[in-house]
């Protein structure tokens, strides 16, 4: 394909083999519906079912199509960066592989990306979730309101379109375990939000276990925020004061009199002052540890094992 891609669909795909032809063959109505060049990048996660061995038949098919198979499971995001690398169009579309995002739906969201936004996202009319699902959902909104000083209107949904320029800043921030919200809030705050259709899952279950959504929450806390260092320097400082005014308190009682075991009073002022200082101390520690880690993280976030497509057949490649 030499003619300039305008759109690059990037879907990471997980166990979700059955879903894969019909959702090939929404994407590609729905794209060639809009008249403009587009490429398809799904990106296999190493998932349990066949999922590669359909996605090679349809990438031999399908010009527009290229699969990427990863060596390891890496995640959601990392196989959404591994998409975003690949991606060759100037705005470039992620949705997930479940059909609960609608294909259809892809021209209202390219629409409402106006000229004063970067980045718009499909925020669904109701959504489809489990109810633990939307608990976690919003919990995580309301912690990235706090963390990133986002606007608290602003969703963070897997269905988004992005403007060329913010998807190489994106691959420029080097994060192990990537979190596509904060890391957007941090290239840019000219995000906006449209309703969009939000269909049921047609079967399986989703990978979004109370584990991924503790350690999906965990990353969002200690990788994009300083906030909760912070929050020990602050109660490290008050264990301090605390532990001076007591210290004085005791004192007096000591001298007035009032206390009349042995020791007590030393025991509690050590104690006291040595907790403050190590919320303290873990808080500075962790402030080095946070900026030494952003300077020299280089661990791989994915590894390619292959990629398939009409034009090259399979080939294989890191990254």
């Amino acid at each position: 394909m030499t003619t300039e891609i305008h759109f690059s669909i990037v879907i990471p795909v997980y166990n979700s083999a059955a879903m894969l032809p019909e959702l090939h063959r929404r994407l590609s109505d729905a794209m060639c519906g809009m008249g403009l060049p587009y490429e398809l990048i799904l990106v296999e996660d190493c998932g349990p079912d066949d999922a590669w061995e359909v996605l090679r038949g349809i990438a031999a098919a399908d010009e527009h199509v290229r699969a990427i198979q990863l060596m390891r499971n890496s995640g959601q995001g990392n196989a959404t960066v591994c998409g975003l690398a690949q991606a060759r169009g100037q705005f470039v579309i992620t949705l997930d592989d479940d059909l609960q995002h609608p294909p259809e739906e892809i021209p209202k969201l390219v629409a409402a990306l106006t000229p004063d936004l970067d980045v718009i996202l499909g925020v669904p009319e109701e959504k489809q979730h489990k109810l633990f699902r939307r608990l976690g959902s919003q919990f995580v909104h309301e912690l990235n309101c706090i963390l990133l000083d986002k606007d608290r209107k602003i969703r963070f949904t897997a269905f988004r379109c992005m403007r060329r320029s913010v998807v190489d800043a994106v691959l420029g921030l080097r994060s192990f375990a990537p979190s596509f919200g904060p890391m957007l809030s941090t290239v840019t705050r000219r995000i906006g939000n449209v309703t969009l259709r939000h269909d049921p899952r047609k079967q399986g279950r989703s990978g979004y276990t109370l584990g991924r959504l503790y350690s999906h929450t965990l990353s969002n806390l200690v990788g994009y925020s300083m906030l909760p260092l912070r929050m020990l320097a602050f109660a490290g400082l008050l264990g301090i004061l605390g532990s001076a005014i007591m210290g004085i308190y005791f004192l007096l009682r000591y001298l007035a009199g009032g206390i009349t075991v042995p020791g007590w009073s030393s025991l509690m002022l050590l104690l006291l002052t040595l907790s403050g200082f190590n919320f303290f101390a873990f808080s500075l520690l962790g402030e080095y540890v946070f900026r030494i880690l952003q300077q020299v993280n280089a661990t791989p976030r994915y590894t390619v094992r292959q990629i398939a497509s009409r034009e090259n057949g399979d080939s294989t490649g890191r990254a």
